[in-house]
């Protein structure tokens, strides 16, 4: 056989629910769109550029995506990152959602669209501009107008200080999930107690009439807070 030889990775559509937090590299089946300016980053670690994009990841230790804003890029550059075809036919309410850093003095905006038509259209489901604060920050989109097979173009856009200088306006996602929404449990009991009887709840001794509460932590922030009404 003589080569050069083509190969192309035939990509089959992720069903819902689905997490992407890029830990393992960027899947074959993300496309950095060839349309755009220049390309989404994986990075681990801070970015190369002082005052400006994360840190780490988001939990610590992993991967995640940006945008490097320093020279060569220029203000109104984008780069555009396509996900994989995500089946959400089975969620009963569909919801993205993604962890976004978007820290300095230069920072654009953060664009994401989606397409349920095979990527011949899209829509504008999300849109934050300018520094929002040196943390990654939680965001949720409600997908319940849509159904079936879909897509998301994720874009970022460099912008600059106002002085003209674009390098501290690093982007970065992470935990880009679709799925369903989390839902708090309110936990809530009452116990009756006679003036000799003690009960030990969350490790301590409670002898006494009275209302206590505790804090539930839970590993999806959705904290809830327990209440004791001793009588």
């Amino acid at each position: 056989y003589v080569g050069p030889y083509t190969f192309i990775t035939i990509c089959d559509d992720d069903v819902a629910p689905y997490l992407e937090n890029f830990d393992a590299g960027l899947s074959v089946c993300w496309i950095q769109e060839s349309s755009d300016i220049f390309d989404w980053t994986l990075n681990s670690g801070g970015t190369t550029s002082a005052n400006t994009g994360p840190s780490d990841d988001m939990t610590g230790g992993g991967n995640y995506m940006y945008i490097e804003t320093s020279t060569p890029r220029v203000p109104g550059d984008s780069a555009i990152l396509i996900s994989p075809y995500i089946d959400i036919s089975g969620l009963s309410v569909p919801e993205l959602s993604f962890s976004s850093h978007m820290y300095g003095a230069s920072i654009g905006t953060l664009n994401i669209d989606i397409s349920n038509d095979n990527r011949l259209t899209w829509s504008n489901i999300f849109t934050k501009t300018g520094d929002q604060g040196n943390q990654w920050n939680d965001e949720t989109v409600s997908l319940a107008s849509y159904s079936g097979v879909v897509s998301f173009r994720i874009t970022g856009w460099v912008s600059d200080d106002g002085a003209g200088v674009q390098y501290w306006g690093d982007i970065a996602i992470d935990n880009f999930q679709v799925g369903e929404p989390n839902i708090c449990t309110v936990f809530g009991d009452t116990t009756f107690l006679s003036a000799c009887d003690s009960i030990t709840w969350n490790g301590n001794i409670y002898s006494t009439t009275g209302i206590y509460q505790d804090t539930l932590v839970a590993a999806n922030s959705c904290d809830s807070i327990a209440t004791l009404n001793l009588t």
